[in-house]
């Protein structure tokens, strides 16, 4: 049996993590849909995503539409000819004028309908969660509402930040869309009614990036590592915005101020910091900060 034809959107990086496993697995789509070039950086200039880098170097052809379920763009993915559209991470919400045209699944990194919505791997880590999963889901109008037709759950270490979570849940999701292809192709796939009380994982704003000093220790390294390592908790040290990238809980602080670890009291403990980035500079190691700029921490 030939596996269906299909088309892939995606612009986060899970997304260009999944169509790897795709190209890796034989079975790359016809095209692939991504956000158009954003302005980033210092000069504001527009750069790709970077699974369209990805993609054109397997030869893949790209399509960037502002809207994906514009007429036109519509007529052009149609031209490449899918039986299927593999949604993952695109960060555009389609409408009836497409999935009326074209079957449309959606991956989507949590057990829904646990974590719906656009931050799902970074609210469940924030919930000090350690059991994830993935869910391949038939896309209807309500924000990944749809029927499952395939679901894994994936063990997460403890230690784990969401780069790190989300290339775990990515295999699973590549072995997702290989079953529900097949299962399309063959009709055997089985859409049943998601299950369970539905949460919501909302996008990332900026006051679920500042650390309350007095909440738990866990939950403030839970924050961090949800955040890590693209987007960022963030503090004020030494009268400085400064991102924390990488951090552990404690119950007992240092009997004194160290050179090589930075101890901060939190509601019900202590956070070590390990890794750190103050404004207009690079991340580093808390112990070369405190050699350094933050010297005034570390004591005589």
């Amino acid at each position: 049996m030939s596996r269906l034809r299909y088309a892939f959107a995606g612009t986060a990086p899970f997304a260009e993590l999944v169509l790897a496993g795709l190209i890796g697995a034989d079975a790359a789509p016809l095209a692939v849909v991504t956000n158009p070039d954003r302005p980033r950086g210092r000069h504001g200039a527009p750069q790709p995503p970077p699974i369209k880098l990805a993609a054109r170097a397997h030869g893949l052809p790209v399509l960037q539409p502002l809207r994906a379920s514009e007429p036109a763009a519509v007529a052009e993915l149609l031209a490449f000819g899918p039986e299927v559209f593999v949604v993952c991470a695109y960060g555009q919400i389609l409408d009836q004028r497409l999935l009326d045209l074209l079957p449309t699944v959606v991956v989507h990194p949590s057990l829904v309908p646990r974590w719906r919505g656009a931050a799902p791997v970074e609210r469940a880590l924030m919930a000090g969660e350690t059991e994830l999963g993935v869910t391949v889901l038939k896309m209807t109008a309500g924000v990944d509402e749809g029927p499952v037709g395939y679901s894994r759950v994936v063990g997460v270490p403890a230690d784990a930040d969401a780069g790190r979570a989300y290339e775990l849940l990515a295999p699973a999701a590549v072995d997702g869309v290989l079953a529900t292809l097949d299962g399309i192709a063959a009709g055997t796939v089985q859409w049943r009614p998601q299950e369970g009380e539905a949460t919501y994982a909302a996008k990332i704003a900026v006051q679920d990036r500042l650390i309350d000093w007095t909440r738990p220790a866990t939950a403030i390294v839970d924050q961090v590592r949800a955040l890590a390592p693209h987007v960022g908790a963030v503090t004020d040290l030494l009268g400085k915005r400064t991102l924390i990238w990488r951090a552990a809980a404690g119950s007992r602080p240092l009997r004194a101020p160290s050179r090589e670890r930075l101890v901060l009291p939190a509601g019900d403990g202590w956070v070590e910091v390990l890794e750190l980035q103050q404004e207009g500079r690079s991340r580093m190691a808390a112990g070369d900060f405190l050699r350094g700029a933050g010297r005034a921490l570390a004591g005589p």
